[in-house]
This record gives C-alpha cells, sequence and structure tokens, in this order.
C-alpha cells in the first residue's frame, strides 16, 4: 500500500528569476517552508537582479504542457500557483493544464512587472489573462497596481476588487504593500460579496519577492484542506515574518527568508 503522502505537491508555473528572490524559486522555498513540495515549470526566463529586471523570454508552450503533462501521469496535484504568464499562448497552455485539475485549487498572483518596475506583460496578455485565466482560478492576489490594470477602475480597493471577481475568480485577495500607508492593509473579497480586511505593521525596506511569498505559501495551505480564509491568514503571517527576517543579499531590494537555518 503506498504510504501516507505528507508533502502535497503543489504545482507552480511561473518566472525564473535569477536573483532567487522572486519567481521558481521564492515559490519553491514558500511552498517548503508551509510544508509542501513545489512542482516547478518556467513560464519565462528572467534576466535580473535584486535591483532590476533587464528582459523577458516566454518559455515555448508546447514544452511548459510536456511538462506539467508528465507530471500529472506521475502524481496527485493538490494545489496550483501560477505566477508570470508572458503571452497569450502560455496563457492557453496553462488553461489546458488547469482543464485536467478542475477540483485543485488554483492560486494565481497576476505579475504585470517586476517589483523594481520593469513591465513582464503587454496590453494583448493582460487581455489573455482577464478572458482566458481569471474565470477559472480560485483565488487571485494582485497588488493595488495590478488591481487597477485589471480592472480599469480607479475608484477604491472594494470597488476594484468587486470588478475584478465579475471577471471569474472565486476569491479576490488584494495586497496593500504598494500603497504609502503607514500599515499595510490588505482586503479578501468573495463572489458573494462577503469581504474580510487585515492590518499589518509595514515594515522597514523594499522587499523581492514578497507576492510570491504570499501566493505560493496560500496554495501550500490550501493544498491541506484549510478554507480560504484560515489559508489566506496563516499565508499572510508566514510573508509577514519572510520579510521580517529578509536580508539585503545584493544592491537592491531585500530577498525574504523563506526557509528556517537548519539546527545541528
Amino acid at each position: 500500500m503506498q504510504a501516507e503522502i505528507l508533502r502535497p505537491p503543489i504545482l507552480c508555473i511561473g518566472g525564473l528569476d535569477p536573483s532567487g528572490g522572486a519567481g521558481l524559486q521564492a515559490d519553491i522555498e514558500a511552498v517548503a517552508g508551509c510544508g509542501g513540495h513545489a512542482l516547478p515549470i518556467a513560464s519565462c526566463l528572467t534576466v535580473q537582479n535584486s535591483a532590476q529586471a533587464i528582459s523577458v523570454s516566454a518559455v515555448e508552450a508546447k514544452l511548459i504542457q510536456q511538462q506539467a503533462s508528465a507530471l500529472l501521469d506521475d502524481m496527485h496535484i493538490a494545489s496550483c500557483k501560477i505566477g508570470v504568464v508572458p503571452n497569450k499562448a502560455v496563457a492557453l497552455a496553462i488553461a489546458e493544464i488547469l482543464a485536467q485539475l478542475p477540483s485543485v485549487p488554483v492560486v494565481f498572483d497576476p505579475v504585470l512587472s517586476a517589483s523594481h518596475g520593469s513591465e513582464f506583460c503587454n496590453a494583448d496578455t493582460i487581455k489573455a489573462i482577464k478572458e482566458i485565466l481569471l474565470p477559472i482560478v480560485t483565488v487571485v492576489t494582485p497588488n493595488l497596481s495590478e488591481l487597477m490594470t485589471l480592472t480599469d477602475n480607479n475608484s477604491n480597493v472594494s470597488s476594484q476588487a468587486k470588478s475584478l471577481c465579475e471577471l471569474g475568480p472565486k476569491y479576490v485577495f488584494a495586497t496593500g504593500a504598494d500603497s504609502d500607508n503607514d500599515n499595510v492593509y490588505n482586503t479578501l473579497l468573495t463572489r458573494q460579496g462577503v469581504k474580510h480586511e487585515y492590518q499589518w505593521p509595514r515594515l522597514p525596506h523594499s522587499y523581492h519577492g514578497s507576492g510570491c511569498t504570499l501566493s505560493s505559501s496560500l496554495a501550500c495551505y490550501l493544498a491541506f484542506d484549510l478554507d480560504v480564509a484560515e489559508a489566506i491568514k496563516k499565508a499572510q503571517q508566514f510573508t509577514w515574518q519572510s520579510l521580517q527576517n529578509a536580508q539585503q543579499i545584493g544592491s537592491g531590494q531585500w530577498i525574504p527568508k523563506r526557509i528556517n537555518d537548519a539546527k545541528n
């Protein structure tokens, strides 16, 4: 008889960040830090460091599908996290993958630009994200800038989140770290209009990979069959602690510490 799997497999589709701050390495570390096992598939290769993003090259959609098929043939996927979607072809490939996982919770972090400003998506890709992916994900986790871009709504966060919910996701979790407030205010909105608000003390630095950390840890907690509200609470706590213990490894943004040091 097959042994019980203690570390649920989390399918992570996103960009490769050579700095290790964001993208797939952030996914791997956050999932491991929360007790899961990441299955990383690169949607794109980036040239970036902790200070700047220089270029993005999409991975061929067919190769993304082939990698996912090999994994789905071999193991049971407990949840899925999506990061950078560099073009429409990749969006379509991801949608085909998700169609094979109809009961699996999907967390989508709509990374439209690097945290240091460079754009990852053009207008056609954003349109594809809205039409192809948002209707089939469980939770979408935009920051305030991404929320405004995806909704074309200049109103308040609650109104913007409602507009995004109308595009199809079951939950919108809008994060407010990119605001100018003294504290960070995050908002969860359900498709039924139920709203939860969270407040966190703002930490002193600029961080590379905070959104990846949050969305990946959320995907992992959902794999343990927590409801969305409870999983979001735990993911916020994990992310805040990772940022609190961050290090400035390079000359730019601080890198979250998502895995505790091994102890002898």
